[in-house]
C-alpha cells in the first residue's frame, strides 16, 4: 500500500544537520534526509535552548540520548520527511534519555513519532522536572515507507520516575484517519511523580487514534494510558479536564501503577470517520485493568468524567455505546453519560469547546500563529521576523561623527527581505542583505532615537528596541590623540592648507613623501556630513585604486595615524593598513558623498619610513594626518584558536580527515591558521572557515593541532588531538563479492580479482570516461591501484549499477579521486545519500570511501554520485554475513560462554538485568548499539567502545519488559548486523 506525501516542510533555506557540543541558545533551519542522522544532535550536559527553528528530517529532528540534559525546546516547527530506509519509523520530534530538566513549549510538529523521554530518575526537587505545554502536533506517524509500521506517541515516558512539578498541559494533538499511525497519544510507562507532587496532565485536546487503514478491526491505542510491568515506580498521576475525541479502542486506560486519578475529562467518539464510514476498532471510554498483575496496583480514582463512546453492537448505558470499560474494576463514580446519538456533530462540538476554552483562558498554542485549522490542519501562518539593533553602543558623539548602525535579524519560517533604520519616525535608509548595516552622520546637535525594523519575505514586520544618542557641538571632527603632538599632514592631490590650526603640506613636492594611486577630483559631490570649505576641497581631491597609500620618511618611534577617505559614487569595501598590518578590515565606504576621518591607529616605525595604505576594493584616499607619540596604544593581544575536528580517535589508513578550527582576534584580525601533525606543518587556510583535508596515509599516531597568527604577527596554538591510524581492514563478517575497475582492465587488488567494466556481465557505468596517469597521487600507493584510480569516469552524476545481485545485505566501497580542483558532491547507495557534502580535495587526492551498507531487494545494486563533478574510479562490493546469533543456553545470570556467529555474540538469552556482548575486533572503534522491539521501535540506545581483538562489554537492560528484541549495530564496522535476543 503506497503512502501519501510526507510532511510539507516550508520552502526555506536549510542548513545541514548540526551537533551541539556546548551550552547556549541555538536558532536556525536544519534539514536531514538520512533516517539515521538527526537534524540536531545534542552532546553536552550544559544548558541548551533550541528556539525559533524549522526542522525537516527523515529521522529524529532533535536527539539527546547520552544523559544529563538541561534542555529547553520552544517555538520550533518540525516536519517529518520521507524515510531514507525501508522498515524505519519516522523520527522523533524530540528524544531525551536521562535528563535533568526538560521544557518543551509552543512547538508545532507533524508526521513525526512525537516526544520520547527515557530513563530519568529525579531527585524530587523543583529543579528536576518536565514541562510539556502549549504544543500542537499533527499526524503522529509510525508508518514505514514500504508499508506497515510501528506504533508511536505524541508523548511517551518510559522509566521516568520521582519527578516533581511535572506538567503536561494545553497541548493539541490531531491525527487524521489514513494519514497517521499512533498507539497511545499520551503514554506513561513505568513512570510517575511523587506522593506530594503527582504528575499533572490537564487541559489537553487529543483527536484521533486509528489503525491503518482506519477501517481495520484491530487497534491497541488510546488517547492516554498509564501502563508498565511494575519493574519500577509508576503512579502518582492526575489527569483532569482533558478532551479525547474519536479514539479507537479506549479514550483513557489505567493498565498499571497506583494512585492514578482521572477526573473531569471528556471522551467523545461517534464511531464514524469524517466521511461517515463506520469505525470498527472502537471499544470504551475508560478501562481500568491490572494487565501485569502488579501487587501495588490500586488506590485509583475515576470520577466525574463525561463520556459518549460509540461501540457498534454494545449497550452500555445506551444502544451502540460502551462508556465504561468492563475489566473487573468498577471504580467509576459520577460519570456523566452524553445522550444518544453521538454523531460527527457531537465531535465537532468538542472542537468548538476546545477553541472557546483556549480563548477564554488566553492561551496561545503552537508557535503563536494559526495552528487551529479545523480537523487539525495545523499549518502555521507566517511568523513575524525578529530584529535587534546591535550598534551604535555609544551614548554621546560630536557633530560630524559617522555612526555605523548595525542590526541582526532572522525569520524562523522564511527569510528577511530588508532591514530599515530609523531616527524616530524618519527613515535613514535600509539594507537588504546581512550583515544589516547603515552609515549615518550625526550632522546637527540634538538627540537621536535610533531603531531598526525588519520585514520578512511574506511582508510581516517587527521593530527593535531604541538606542538614544546625544549629539553635542564640536569645532573639530575628531578629538586629537590624548598623548603626542602634531607631526605632519599630507593633502593628497591638493595644495598646502591649514586645518584645525595645523599646517598641511601638498603631496606634490613634499620631502620624503611617496603617494600610491591615481589622482582624481570631483568638487561637485555633496559631502555627508557637511564640513568647512577647506576640508571639503581637500576631501574631494584624492587618489583612487585597489591599492592606495602614502610612504613618509620619519624618525624611528611611535606615531598615531588618521586616514581621510571618501566615496564619490558607489560603495566599496576595503582594508586599511599601517606598517603592512591591517588595522581596519572590511571598511565600507558608503554611498556617494560619505567621508570619514578614520583612526587613530598606532604605528611603531623602526626603518625610518611610515607606511599607510589600503587594499581590496577601490578606495579614495584624500589625506593622512600623523601625530607623534603613542602613550595610549594598547599591546597587541594574541589570537585564540581551537581545533574543532576531527572528533574521531581512530581511523583506518587512507581516511581523509577534515581538519577544522575556529580562530578569533580581539584587537585585529586573523591572518592565517596553520594545521600541524606534531611539528610537521600540513597546510594552512587564510580565511574562515579554517579548514584542511588531510589523508591518514600510514599507520601510526597523529598529534594534530592548529596555530593562528594575527595581523600583527602574534600567534597562538590550540590543544592537540590524537588520532590513531590503523591498518586498513576488510569489512567484518563479510566476504568479497565483486569489484569493478571503471574505465580500466581486469586487475588483482589486495588479493581479489577485479573485473574490467567494459563487457562485465550486468554492469552499467554512468559518466564520461577519462584518464590522467600523470597526476601524483596523495597518498602514494602501489602501481596497480594508482593506475586504476587515475582511469575513471567523471560528471555531475556518475555511478555503477550491478544487476543479477542476490537479494541481501552488502558492504560497498567507492574509489574517488581529484585530478585538478576540489569539488563537493554526494555519494548515494540504493538511491539514498550515505555521504553528503564530500570534498574531493586538491589534485591527486584519492580515497577508498566506505564501507556503506546496502540492502538489496530488487536484484540490482545501485551506486552513484550527485552534485559537483566527481571522478569515480572503482567500486568494491562485499557480501555481509547472513542470519542472527542467539545463545543456546538459558540462564538466570550473566554467563561466560558464548554462541558466536561471525565476530559478535550476545548472552545470556533470555537476558536478565545485564546483556553481555563479545566481539572479535580487527580494530578499536566505538559503535552505537540499539535494542529494538519486535515492531522495530528503539527501546534503548548505547555508545560502546570495543578494543581491538577479543573485546567484551555489558549493557544494562533492567528497564526492558519481557519480550523478544533485536540487538542492532547502527555504526562502526558491524553496521546493519542484527542479533535476536529475548527476555
Amino acid at each position: 500500500m503506497s503512502l501519501r506525501a510526507q510532511g510539507q516542510a516550508p520552502n526555506v533555506t536549510y542548513s545541514g544537520p548540526i551537533t551541539i557540543t556546548q551550552g547556549g541558545t541555538y536558532t536556525g533551519n536544519f534539514k536531514s534526509t538520512n533516517s539515521r542522522v538527526p537534524c540536531i544532535l545534542i552532546q553536552t550536559t550544559q544548558p541548551v535552548i533550541i528556539e525559533n527553528c524549522i526542522l525537516a528530517g527523515a529521522g529524529d529532528l532533535i536527539l539527546a540520548n547520552a544523559g544529563g540534559y538541561n534542555l529547553t525546546v520552544r517555538n520550533n516547527r518540525g516536519y517529518g520527511l520521507q524515510q531514507s530506509l525501508d522498515n524505519e519509523r519516522h523520527g522523533r520530534f524530540l528524544e531525551v534519555n536521562g535528563a535533568r530538566s526538560v521544557t518543551i513549549e509552543n512547538n508545532y510538529f507533524e508526521h513525526t513519532t512525537g516526544i520520547a523521554i527515557y530513563q530519568w530518575s529525579g531527585d524530587g526537587s523543583a529543579s528536576q522536572t518536565l514541562k510539556v505545554r502549549r504544543n500542537v502536533a499533527k499526524n503522529m506517524d509510525g508508518r514505514y515507507r514500504n508499508g506497515g509500521g510501528t506504533f508511536c506517541n505524541f508523548l511517551g515516558l518510559n522509566q521516568v520516575k520521582a519527578l516533581s512539578n511535572v506538567e503536561v498541559a494545553w497541548n493539541q494533538i490531531i491525527n487524521e484517519p489514513n494519514n497517521s499511525l499512533v498507539e497511545d497519544n499520551i503514554n506513561f510507562y513505568n513512570s510517575g511523580g511523587t506522593a506530594g507532587s503527582p504528575m499533572s496532565v490537564h487541559d489537553n485536546y487529543v483527536q484521533g487514534a486509528y489503525p491503518f487503514p482506519a477501517t481495520d478491526t484491530k487497534f491497541t491505542g488510546t488517547g492516554m494510558i498509564v501502563d508498565g510491568d511494575g519493574t519500577s515506580q509508576q503512579g502518582y498521576l492526575d489527569a483532569t479536564q482533558n478532551q479525547f475525541v474519536s479514539t479507537c479502542n479506549s479514550a483513557m486506560n489505567i493498565a498499571g501503577g497506583h494512585h492514578v486519578r482521572y477526573t473531569q475529562n471528556r471522551m467523545v467518539t461517534s464511531g464514524l470517520l469524517p466521511n461517515g464510514t463506520k469505525l470498527n476498532a472502537t471499544y470504551c471510554g475508560i478501562a481500568v485493568f491490572n494487565f501485569y498483575q502488579q501487587a501495588q496496583f490500586g488506590n485509583h480514582l475515576v470520577d466525574n468524567n463525561t463520556m459518549g463512546m460509540v461501540k457498534w453492537g454494545a449497550n452500555n448505558p445506551f444502544p451502540n455505546r460502551n462508556d465504561n470499560g468492563d475489566y473487573g474494576f468498577p471504580i467509576h463514580t459520577n460519570t456523566q453519560h452524553l445522550p444518544n446519538p453521538i454523531t460527527l456533530q457531537t465531535e465537532q462540538d468538542e472542537w468548538t469547546r476546545w477553541n472557546n476554552k483556549l480563548k477564554a483562558n488566553g492561551i496561545t498554542i503552537g508557535t503563536g500563529t494559526n495552528t487551529n485549522g479545523g480537523s487539525g490542519s495545523g499549518t502555521p501562518a507566517n511568523a513575524a521576523p525578529t530584529v535587534s539593533l546591535t550598534s551604535p553602543a555609544t551614548s554621546s558623539v560630536a557633530t560630524g561623527t559617522v555612526l555605523n548602525l548595525t542590526a541582526t535579524a532572522a525569520d524562523a519560517d522564511g527569510s528577511v527581505a530588508k532591514v530599515e533604520f530609523f531616527n524616530g519616525a524618519t527613515k535613514l535608509g535600509e539594507d537588504t542583505s546581512a550583515p544589516y548595516e547603515l552609515s549615518y552622520t550625526a550632522a546637527t546637535v540634538g538627540t537621536l532615537t535610533l531603531s531598526a525594523r525588519a520585514t520578512d519575505n511574506a511582508g510581516a514586520t517587527a521593530n527593535s528596541g531604541t538606542a538614544t544618542v546625544t549629539v553635542t557641538s564640536s569645532t573639530v571632527i575628531i578629538t586629537p590623540p590624548t598623548a603626542g603632538s602634531f607631526y605632519r599632514a599630507i593633502n593628497i592631490n591638493g595644495p598646502a592648507i591649514t586645518l584645525d590650526g595645523n599646517a598641511w603640506q601638498a603631496s606634490n613636492g613634499a620631502s620624503g613623501v611617496q603617494i600610491i594611486g591615481t589622482p582624481f577630483a570631483n568638487q561637485n559631490v555633496t559631502l555627508n556630513p557637511a564640513t568647512d570649505a577647506t576640508r571639503a576641497s581637500m576631501i574631494r581631491s584624492s587618489v583612487y585604486g585597489n591599492t592606495t597609500g602614502a610612504a613618509i620618511t620619519v624618525p624611528n618611534g611611535a606615531y598615531q595615524v588618521y586616514f581621510y577617505v571618501w566615496e564619490d559614487n558607489n560603495a566599496e569595501t576595503f582594508n586599511l593598513l599601517v606598517e603592512g598590518q591591517t588595522v581596519r578590515s572590511g571598511y565600507n565606504s558608503g554611498s556617494a558623498g560619505k567621508w570619514e576621518k578614520v583612526g587613530p591607529f598606532t604605528a611603531n616605525v623602526t626603518d625610518g619610513t611610515l607606511n599607510m595604505s589600503t587594499s581590496g576594493g577601490t578606495a579614495n584616499l584624500s589625506g593622512v594626518e600623523i601625530w607623534a607619540g603613542s602613550a595610549t596604544a594598547p599591546t597587541n593581544a594574541a589570537p585564540t584558536v581551537s581545533l574543532t575536528s576531527p572528533g574521531t580517535s581512530s581511523v583506518p589508513v587512507g581516511t581523509v580527515l577534515n581538519l577544522t578550527a575556529t580562530a578569533a582576534d580581539a584587537d585585529g584580525s586573523v591572518a592565517k591558521v596553520e594545521f600541524f601533525n606534531g611539528a610537521t606543518k600540513l597546510g594552512e587556510d587564510t580565511s574562515a572557515p579554517y579548514q584542511l583535508s588531510y589523508t591518514a596515509a600510514s599507520a601510526g599516531t597523529l598529534t594534530l593541532s592548529a596555530r593562528a597568527t594575527d595581523n600583527a604577527g602574534a600567534a597562538a596554538s590550540s590543544a592537540s588531538v590524537t588520532v590513531t591510524v590503523t591498518t586498513a581492514t576488510t569489512p567484518t563478517a563479510a566476504s568479497f563479492y565483486r569489484a569493478i575497475n571503471i574505465n580500466g582492465p581486469a586487475i588483482t587488488l589486495d588479493g581479489n580479482a577485479w573485473q574490467a567494466s567494459n563487457g562485465a556481465s550486468g554492469v552499467q557505468v554512468i559518466g564520461t570516461p577519462f584518464a590522467n596517469q600523470g597526476v601524483t597521487l596523495n597518498p602514494a600507493t602501489d602501481a596497480t591501484r594508482a593506475s586504476m584510480i587515475r582511469s575513471s569516469v567523471y560528471g555531475n552524476t556518475t555511478g555503477v549499477n550491478i544487476s543479477s545481485v542476490p537479494n541481501g545485505t552488502y558492504q560497498v566501497y567507492l574509489y574517488v579521486w581529484e585530478d585538478n580542483n576540489a569539488e563537493t558532491f554526494n555519494i548515494l547507495l540504493e538511491g539514498q545519500t550515505v555521504r553528503s557534502g564530500y570534498n574531493s580535495g586538491s589534485a591527486g587526492k584519492w580515497e577508498k570511501v566506505g564501507p556503506f551498507t546496502a540492502n538489496v531487494t530488487d536484484g540490482t545494486l545501485n551506486m552513484s554520485t550527485s552534485g559537483g563533478t566527481a571522478n569515480l574510479s572503482g567500486v568494491e562490493v562485499w557480501k555481509a554475513a547472513t542470519g542472527t546469533a542467539t545463545s543456546t543456553q538459558a540462564r538466570t545470570g550473566v554467563g561466560s560462554s558464548t554462541a558466536k556467529v561471525g565476530s559478535v555474540s550476545a548472552y545470556p538469552s533470555p537476558m536478565t538485568n545485564e546483556l553481555s556482548i563479545e566481539l572479535n575486533q580487527a580494530q578499536t572503534e566505538t559503535m552505537r548499539v540499539a535494542i529494538l522491539n519486535q515492531s522495530g521501535a528503539v527501546m534503548q540506545n548505547s555508545e560502546v567502545a570495543f578494543e581491538k581483538g577479543l573485546s567484551k562489554d555489558k549493557l544494562n537492560v533492567s528497564n526492558l519488559p519481557a519480550g523478544n528484541y533485536f540487538l542492532r549495530f547502527t555504526s562502526g564496522s558491524l553496521t546493519g548486523k542484527s542479533i535476536q535476543i529475548s527476555k
